[in-house]
């Protein structure tokens, strides 16, 4: 490990940066890429992008791809869809009785949750930026919300569904027109420009919008403990992992105010990470998300690894953060 005179982009210092050396281990490439660790603020950025970044996200890339709850909402009949939208009413407003038996025996995804502390009702304009095909957008549909869109700049196309969703293939500055919520799930890490994007967030919020940032992050035990074998690091899709402090630094440049962080880690910061320690790729026959009969990982060690997880989300140190902005 060398240190570096590299500027960091975030808080602009320029003294004992550290230098580190990561393959990209997603698909199995195993191409070396170069970051660097701020001292100062602590953020993990890329030293230079590759200029053809398109190579990194396949058509097989997880984004672009439908999952299950999707399509199985998509096939939802009436009554299955006006049960979901009570139980999604009381996660939201805490009214009805229906929705409050409901939420106890099947309780509401995080993503009602996050919604719920961004003030968000059934006719919020929601933009979720960095969606993919909209998976996410396609099951909030199906919970309720009436104005879902979403932008993806390496999607093929604009996507139209049936029920209303759209999804254009944009950057978020050539958006216009006010949110009430604007959400980056996993995507912000990816983008080159990140405070120039939470000022383009802060003039497309209305004055009560929220923004709402979920994102790996450097302030965690994953971090410190798997250094360049940590799974998040993700290279080369993800240029920029935050710490507390670096994001800190970018919400108070833009103007946002944080109103609180959550941690929502998971066993994947272990799995993923003692994979890539035994030179396993995330894509590989032999990887646990793609067969769990032929990884290495036993049912105790899986189940180990989920309570550590919240261990380390209740202690702060969980390697992904929800952060929650605003306006005011």
């Amino acid at each position: 490990m060398k240190e570096t005179t590299l500027t960091c982009k975030i808080c602009g210092n320029s003294t004992r940066n550290k230098i580190f050396v990561v393959k990209e281990m997603m698909f199995g490439f195993r191409e070396e890429f170069e970051y660097f660790e701020c001292f100062n603020c602590g953020c993990l950025q890329f030293k230079k992008t590759p200029a053809d970044m398109a190579k990194y996200y396949p058509t097989g890339y997880y984004s672009f791809i439908v999952n299950a709850e999707a399509q199985e909402n998509m096939r939802e009949n009436f009554s299955e869809r006006y049960l979901k939208n009570k139980r999604t009413t009381y996660t939201l407003f805490k009214k009805g009785a229906v929705g409050r038996i409901l939420s106890i025996i099947a309780p509401p995804p995080q993503c009602l949750i996050q919604l719920r502390k961004c003030n968000a009702t059934f006719n919020s304009k929601i933009l979720d930026v960095g969606c993919g095909v909209g998976r996410l957008l396609l099951v909030l549909n199906h919970y309720g919300f009436k104005d879902v869109r979403g932008i993806d700049l390496y999607i093929k196309k604009d996507i139209f569904y049936e029920d209303g969703v759209r999804i254009f293939k944009k950057e978020i500055y050539q958006i216009e027109n006010g949110y009430d919520v604007i959400t980056f799930h996993h995507s912000f890490e990816h983008m080159t420009q990140p405070l120039e994007i939470l000022k383009k967030v802060y003039s497309l919020l209305k004055p009560k919008g929220y923004a709402l940032i979920r994102m790996p992050t450097t302030s965690s035990y994953a971090w410190k403990h798997y250094g360049v074998n940590w799974v998040q690091i993700d290279a080369p899709r993800h240029l920029f992992i935050h710490s507390l402090r670096s994001i800190q630094l970018l919400a108070s440049m833009a103007n946002l105010k944080i109103k609180e962080i959550t941690y929502d880690s998971t066993e994947f910061q272990f799995w993923g990470s003692e994979q890539y320690v035994k030179d396993i790729p995330l894509r590989s026959e032999r990887s646990y998300c793609v067969s769990s009969h032929r990884s290495f990982f036993s049912d105790e060690e899986i189940k180990s690894f989920k309570l550590n997880a919240v261990k380390l989300n209740e202690e702060k140190l969980g390697d992904q953060i929800c952060v929650y902005l605003s306006k005011s």
